[in-house]
């Protein structure tokens, strides 16, 4: 059972992705969007695990249920798939327009119902069955999650980067396919008329095998068929995959001229009587003909007397190098993460836009914003880069504009803090001016919408003494060192006297922006926030302010839960662990699984802190995000099959010493979370070395337990009803980590004092232990 485990770990984990990024690019995706998917697939796994944990007994469920079970799973990922591109239509709900909450939630739960429910039963089943072959339920644990950690690697460079969604769903359909056929003794009739009438079947190792010496010509010849037709439809899938792609994007997306995915996101480009669209995870980026750029590009560089180099995060292609390069500059630094967007700009921009990107003035940079301005700025000289990436100059900058979306997510909430600004500061000339923009309001402002905007200003001028805001729907906060020019009169006239050309920021709107009443009224406004907290790196307390803005929308009436959750500090969690641990000492049968519930939440909340802590560190890069999450996946299966491995040896008291075990498990995970805090605070000299190790120790602590749970209540009911019931429980205290962690504990807490609250969870699992 081990290779139809390892298929069920590595069919799942990519299943999870895959629907993951599909939901991302069709709802808003925010990190309430992360945390409920993952809650989601998880809670449905949990629920599949325990119902065949139920059913245990049935000895009917075997070899053949399994494989069905294997193949069904191929199935049900296509048609989830097909109903995530039409889901949309099924809602009513237009391209690039917000979907309520309500039916976002309801669609998410039920899209993701039947696959991971499967998922959960087919563990379970495994489990029984590893369990009657080996006499040991731990190895189960051990290849599922070295399964899902092989195909996190997969995915996260191959498959992503060269194939479409749908050919990735094809491929994993066909290996469960290969899995089911060859675990099975007697394959169906079908099947065995293709392979020759060769009716006996080993598994997947034993079968590449029989292409050696000592197997008669029929058996290899048998085996020879087999792969053929595995390549074939591997050949079929790959064309097939790409026409399912392009239909069911049509779905949504009329007059589409181009749909790309990168690691980064879903780029849509509709083509709209010579206008052309873009989308970016579903939502508007941008379109052409619009007037928008020149208030990003021309406000900064009017009040600068003279810029000549300029660095641009962001935003680049959607019209703001055009506006820029109006002014008499002789340097720009643009800096883009996703190269897919470049490429695709090129081609499908109207020539003249498409051609600032090869004026000599402009130096295009592929890589995280964040951490190029780290790197100029000298906040973490032990971030090492290649060379290459600082062609361009390397400042002092008389002028930094930053053009990407409101801070709605851990990854973006990083430009926005006053880490980031105090780097920005850093690569500025004397009296350099910075720009930001935060959509807004014309007239009121929501306590919601005032607090985000509120705590950005307020965060801005702990880096800049001076801080200007325009008024309108997007607000634009001017920043720098020195005053800023805030008289109409000087502004037009230098856009006057540099000959640029305009529709919207003209002489007149300079003059009217200046002078009307919202100018002052948006200072007041945003001053009265004084109360308001400010947002840092590891406290990120603006993407919360954001998600409650968000919310408002569609529930207003919540807005009194948000400001309660706001006051939320440790003594918050102190009392429910105490009642918690009373109740489960009281309740003895149950010290375990809420051990391994503790266990799920903390190692759950532990990677997303790792990665959010990365992020910040070094910035949002594909591949090293996708190495910690492999890397912890990797943990979880080399911890499982450590506590394996010492529980073969049989000690004298097996129970005695997995529950010693389960209890120094608990304690390391609390002393890991404090030393992990402590990290932070020293220079981290190869983050991309030191981040995914340790993810893998975290995961390791998390694998351990699993094994060691099992055998402190084996005895209190069959092997497969046991695993089923403890896994269940890891994946529920896992749901309850992704969404706490994420959603709340991290922005409202702080990195710092979610570990805490970690140390104090896995406390508090150790004492229901003991």
């Amino acid at each position: 059972m081990k290779i139809p485990l390892a298929a069920v770990g590595c069919s799942s984990i990519i299943a999870q992705i895959v629907l993951m990024r599909e939901l991302i690019a069709t709802f808003y995706g925010n990190e309430l969007l992360f945390g409920l998917v993952l809650m989601a697939w998880l809670v449905w796994v949990a629920l599949g695990s325990w119902a065949v944990a139920r059913l245990a007994v049935f000895r009917w469920l075997r070899e053949r249920a399994f494989a069905g079970g294997l193949i069904l799973a191929g199935i049900l990922l296509l048609a989830q798939m097909a109903l995530v591109r039409d889901v949309r239509a099924l809602l009513g709900v237009t391209p690039g327009a917000f979907v309520e909450l309500g039916p976002m939630v309801s669609a998410v739960i039920l899209i993701l119902a039947p696959l991971s429910v499967l998922t959960g039963c087919l563990f379970t089943l495994g489990a029984r069955l590893t369990v009657e072959r080996s006499g040991s339920v731990g190895p189960a644990y051990t290849w599922a999650s070295l399964g899902a950690g092989v195909g996190g690697a997969l995915f996260s460079v191959p498959l992503v980067r060269w194939l479409d969604p749908f050919q990735i769903v094809l491929l994993v359909g066909i290996t469960n396919l290969a899995v089911a056929v060859t675990m099975l003794k007697e394959p169906p009739q079908g099947v065995s008329r293709i392979l020759g009438g060769e009716r006996r079947f080993a598994p997947l190792p034993n079968l590449l095998l029989t292409l050696g010496k000592g197997r008669s010509w029929q058996v290899r010849w048998a085996a020879v068929k087999f792969f053929v037709l595995f390549f074939a439809l591997v050949a079929i899938a790959l064309p097939f995959g790409r026409y399912l792609h392009q239909v069911t994007l049509r779905w949504q997306w009329t007059d589409l001229a181009f749909a790309a995915d990168s690691p980064y996101g879903r780029l849509i480009i509709q083509a709209r009587d010579g206008q052309r669209v873009f989308f970016e995870n579903g939502l508007l980026a941008f379109e052409t003909q619009g007037t928008f750029p020149e208030e990003v590009a021309h406000f900064p560089l009017l009040a600068h007397p003279a810029p000549r180099s300029v660095l641009l995060i962001g935003g680049g292609v959607a019209g703001d190098l055009r506006e820029i390069l109006k002014h008499p500059v002789t340097d720009v630094v643009y800096v883009e993460l996703d190269s897919v967007l470049i490429e695709a700009a090129k081609v499908h921009l109207p020539p003249a836009d498409a051609a600032v990107l090869s004026d000599p003035r402009v130096t295009l940079i592929l890589t995280d914003g964040r951490l190029y301005v780290k790197q100029l700025s000298g906040a973490n000289q032990a971030i090492s880069l290649p060379s290459n990436l600082f062609d361009g100059p390397d400042g002092p900058f008389d002028v930094v504009i930053l053009d990407l979306p409101e801070p709605a997510t851990g990854a973006l909430n990083r430009f926005y803090t006053r880490e980031f600004f105090a780097e920005v500061q850093s690569v500025l000339s004397p009296g350099g001016v910075f720009v930001l923009g935060l959509p807004s309001a014309e007239n009121y402002w929501s306590p919601e919408l005032a607090r985000r905007n509120g705590s950005v200003y307020h965060t801005l001028q702990t880096a800049f003494p001076e801080v200007l805001v325009l008024p309108g729907e997007h607000n634009f906060f001017l920043a720098s060192d020195m005053p800023l020019e805030d008289n109409p009169a000087i502004l037009a006239e230098r856009l006057v006297e540099r000959g640029v050309e305009t529709r919207w920021v003209t002489p007149d709107y300079i003059r009217y922006l200046f002078t009307t009443d919202r100018f002052e009224a948006v200072r007041r406004e945003l001053e009265a926030t004084a109360g308001v907290r400010l947002n840092g790196d590891l406290t990120p307390i603006c993407y919360y302010y954001d998600l409650a803005l968000w919310l408002s929308r569609f529930y207003p009436e919540l807005r009194r839960a948000y400001d309660s959750v706001n006051l939320i500090d440790l003594a918050w969690g102190g009392v429910p662990l105490a009642l918690g641990v009373v109740w489960v000492r009281w309740r003895r049968r149950w010290a375990v699984p809420v051990a391994m519930g503790t266990i799920g939440l903390t190692g759950m909340i532990l990677e997303v802190v790792i990665l959010f802590a990365f992020q910040v560190l070094h910035g949002y890069l594909y591949a090293e995000i996708s190495l910690i999450m492999t890397a912890f996946m990797a943990g979880l299966a080399l911890g499982a099959a450590v506590s394996n491995r010492r529980l073969e040896r049989r000690p004298l008291s097996p129970e005695r010493w997995a529950k010693s075990a389960l209890l120094g498990v608990q304690s390391t995970i609390a002393i890991y979370s404090v030393a992990f805090v402590v990290i932070l605070r020293w220079p981290i000299p190869v983050p991309t070395l030191v981040f995914p190790l340790l993810a893998l120790l975290a995961g390791g602590l998390g694998g351990m337990a699993f094994p060691l749970a099992v055998m402190l209540v084996r005895r209190e009911g069959p092997a497969g009803r046991v695993a089923g019931l403890l896994y269940g429980a890891d994946l529920v205290g896992g749901c309850l980590g992704a969404l706490l962690g994420s959603v709340i504990l991290i922005p409202v807490l702080g990195i710092p004092y979610t570990c805490v609250v970690v140390a104090l969870v896995a406390l508090a699992g150790l004492l229901a232990l003991v």
